[in-house]
């Protein structure tokens, strides 16, 4: 069973070696999903915070490929619902009652990367339940689910904006209205000064601001991991230019990037998450207790998110 940050990065690092064919291809097939989570006894709800970080950045390799290719399965749905039970579910006090709308698009974001999980068949018989169970969505909303990834990716950058400036609160409003005085380098590596009053709408700036001056030693490790991640899939400019690109060829229409919202999702979870490092073994022992609970009733409210089927 993987339960420290060292094994789960290495169970990830191994599935993405493992995919590579000698031409440059990918295959995935028993040689690679022997080292899923899952598959090595990995539950999200009995990691360490320390884990449950590594496990974010860990299953965000392996979630966006090189070509922007993207794989979800059941790893990433037990990731995002754990998180989202943490942060958004019915025990919870992250969000502020201030915070309401912030806090119902975390929800819209979890349930667009949820929405298409379902519960492993164990037989042929419950696996054609489900088809025949699917075919009585109505026409429309069920079209809609099969475009869930593209709603997800589109969501994804309010929800990273939002998040980003909650985490800068010292020196932004939520509206990006400047606080405090800073700046950032811009693309020719120039101060870019930032003065109280003024307006701060760039992505690309509040993750630099984030990355340089709010984040302390260990969540600028992480960062800087993730960076190297996106670094991976396109080199020819740097991790927070790219995202800035992705968000604003996304908004003017000029193409559409449905394979990285789960990868915006995750960016934003590392963030939240990683805040809660100081209360975050009492918050899981309420969120578990809370779960079994519902379990116990078999039943599931309208906030429960964990687990994800």
């Amino acid at each position: 069973m993987a339960t420290t940050p060292e094994e789960i990065k290495s169970l990830c690092e191994q599935w993405c070696s493992s995919v590579k064919t000698p031409d440059g291809g990918m295959a995935i097939g028993a040689n690679s999903e022997k080292y899923r989570l899952f598959a090595n006894g990995v539950r999200f709800h009995e990691l360490d915070h320390q884990a449950l970080l590594a496990s974010i950045l860990g299953l965000s390799k392996v979630l966006l490929l090189p070509g922007l290719n993207t794989i979800v399965v059941e790893d990433h749905f037990g990731l995002w619902s754990w998180c989202a039970e943490v942060l958004v579910g019915s025990r919870s006090e992250y969000f502020s009652n201030e915070e309401h709308e912030i806090q119902s698009l975390f929800q819209a974001s979890i349930r667009a990367s949820l929405v298409n999980c379902k519960k492993p068949a164990r037989s042929s018989e419950e696996h054609q339940l489900q088809y025949e169970s699917e075919q009585k969505i109505a026409h429309h909303a069920r079209y809609f689910l099969y475009d869930s990834s593209l709603i997800l990716a589109y969501i994804g950058f309010p929800l990273l904006e939002s998040t980003l400036k909650r985490v800068s609160s010292t020196y932004l409003n939520m509206d990006g209205t400047v606080k405090s005085t800073f700046q950032v380098k811009n693309r020719a590596g120039k101060p870019r000064p930032y003065k109280i009053g003024a307006q701060c709408s760039s992505i690309r700036d509040v993750l630099n601001l984030v990355y340089d001056e709010i984040a302390d030693s260990e969540l600028k490790v992480l960062l800087q991991e993730f960076r190297v991640h996106i670094s991976s899939l396109d080199d020819s400019q740097d991790p927070f230019d790219l995202i800035y690109s992705w968000r604003n060829q996304s908004l003017h229409g000029s193409t559409n990037f449905q394979t990285i919202g789960g990868t915006l999702l995750n960016l934003s979870l590392l963030l939240c998450i990683y805040s809660l490092k100081d209360n975050y073994e009492e918050l899981r022992n309420k969120v578990i207790e809370q779960c079994r609970r519902e379990e116990s009733h078999d039943h599931k409210s309208p906030w429960s998110f964990y687990p994800p089927y």
